[in-house]
């Protein structure tokens, strides 16, 4: 009774999806956007053949908010990601005979490590977040994606700037596109609030970052008019007071990534190498203080008393209508869903006009999709063929859904805001110094602090270790450097 109860709520959905686009089809838009979607899975390049009710097992997440949604549902439900899953995963389940299962765990290094060196191959897939990803890939555990067979990483359902960032001598372990959305739920934000901004007569923020024109310096300007002492004690409270930006401990790395800085970059083979502008970096930091460390300007972590309070307070401060400025990774839009605030979501800004164009950092708690070396032979075709059939149908199920329900529609409520997202997401910065800082001696943990303490003190903060360990991962992948 339940199955046909689902059966028949999906069938009503399609019903009303068909109908809707009936009403519109004298729109050129519409019947243009519906021509592209039927299109998507020309490119789909996989065996048509039934799999004989295989099961593949991903490993996924158990982390609190962070635990995987976009890989298994049980059934359809109010929530729209649940549901846009649970579409794509019967879709292809009933065209190729197979299913679709998970196994979360809160440690998935013992979990792979255990599946790759007993042999068991109890895992297919693993989704993971990136610094997961990371540490797993060190202990060569995972395959490189590029050899896996039909996974065709020149398609649009991946994520090109992932897999040239993220690549390491032209070796890829883990990669990100439409099959996911946790990668964009980690992904850096600026939001602002529309009402403090338009009493302030404030310029178009959407105009300026079209224009090219939204900068460190704008951002300045903007959070200073805003600051307001309202109990007048002297002092800005987040709870009391109207402050000029609102911040977690990630802003630093927002601010570095977005001037254009990065620690690593490719040289000619794929390896990356230490290319830090030292001289960027200590122009760009003043600035960077002067808006997200001040506390003058900024809800700094002074200011509400250590790490811990840092993003709940940050998020009840702007939520409640407490600052014009939020910086918080992609997610946050959703658990604002409770409170009463209009607001837009910007890019983070440019240093200055003359860089022309708008980074985005992308935490390392963002998801990625990877495949452990337990997987052989025939299972390893059937895997490749299954996940890149998974990223495909979710070009139509869950990146629209994604966009035009969960993100959209119910928490942002600013159809302005759409491409700024999609500006967001299509120029996110993949540092490999970053996704490996902690097996690579914190350097770039040090060096973005400093775009959150105002020290320029750059120069002394020696990349000697950071360089040396760098060289000892890459020898476990078995790269010359």
């Amino acid at each position: 009774m339940k199955k046909f109860l689902v059966m028949l709520l999906a069938v009503l959905m399609l019903t009303s999806l068909l109908a809707g686009c009936a009403n519109n089809s004298d729109t050129p838009e519409d019947t243009t956007k519906a021509e592209e979607q039927s299109n998507v899975l020309d490119n789909l390049n996989v065996p048509d053949i039934t799999y004989g009710g295989k099961e593949f097992m991903f490993l996924t997440r158990d982390a609190a908010e962070w635990t995987t949604v976009d890989i298994y549902a049980e059934e359809i439900n109010d929530d729209p990601i649940n549901s846009a899953v649970y579409r794509r995963n019967d879709m292809i389940q009933s065209k190729y005979d197979f299913k679709i299962l998970e196994t979360q765990v809160t440690d998935p290094l013992a979990s792979v490590e255990k599946d790759v060196k007993g042999g068991a191959g109890e895992f297919d897939a693993i989704v993971q977040k990136l610094g997961s990803c990371a540490t797993i890939a060190t202990k060569n555990y995972l395959h490189n994606l590029r050899d896996v067979p039909y996974l065709d990483f020149d398609q649009t359902w991946w994520d090109q700037k992932a897999l040239e960032g993220l690549s390491i001598g032209n070796k890829v372990y883990f990669a990100t596109g439409d099959l996911l959305t946790s990668d964009n739920d980690g992904t850096f934000i600026v939001m602002f609030n529309k009402t403090i901004a338009e009493n302030n007569g404030l310029e178009d923020i959407y105009e300026l970052v079209n224009n090219k024109e939204w900068t460190f310096q704008k951002m300045y300007e903007m959070a200073s008019v805003a600051v307001k002492d309202l109990n007048g004690n002297g002092k800005l409270e987040h709870d009391q007071d109207v402050l000029g930006t609102a911040i977690t401990t990630n802003s630093g790395y927002c601010m570095m990534y977005a001037a254009g800085i990065v620690i690593t970059a490719k040289n000619e083979n794929d390896v990356p190498e230490y290319v830090l502008d030292v001289e960027r970096a200590v122009d760009a930091i003043p600035l960077s203080y002067s808006i997200i460390g001040d506390d003058k300007m900024a809800l700094s972590m002074n200011t509400v008393g250590g790490n811990t309070n840092v993003v709940e307070n940050g998020k009840t401060c702007f939520g409640n209508g407490h600052a014009l400025f939020f910086q918080e990774c992609m997610q946050c839009v959703i658990r604002l869903r409770s409170y009463d605030v209009e607001f837009g979501v910007v890019p983070f800004p440019m240093f200055n006009e003359a860089q022309g164009e708008y980074y985005a950092h992308m935490n390392e708690v963002g998801g990625m999709v990877s495949i452990p070396t337990s997987v052989v032979g025939e299972e390893l075709e059937q895997i490749g063929a299954v996940v890149e059939t998974m990223a495909a149908y979710s070009v139509d199920t869950l990146t629209p859904a994604y966009y035009d329900i969960s993100l959209i529609s119910k928490s942002t409520r600013d159809e302005e805001s759409r491409p700024m997202i999609e500006l967001i997401l299509a120029n996110r910065i993949y540092d490999l110094g970053y996704v490996f800082d902690t097996s690579w001696g914190n350097y770039v943990y040090n060096i973005a602090n400093k775009f959150m303490d105002g020290k320029t003190n750059v120069a002394s903060t020696k990349p000697n270790n950071f360089k040396k360990q760098m060289g000892k991962t890459l020898d476990k992948f078995e790269i010359d450097n």
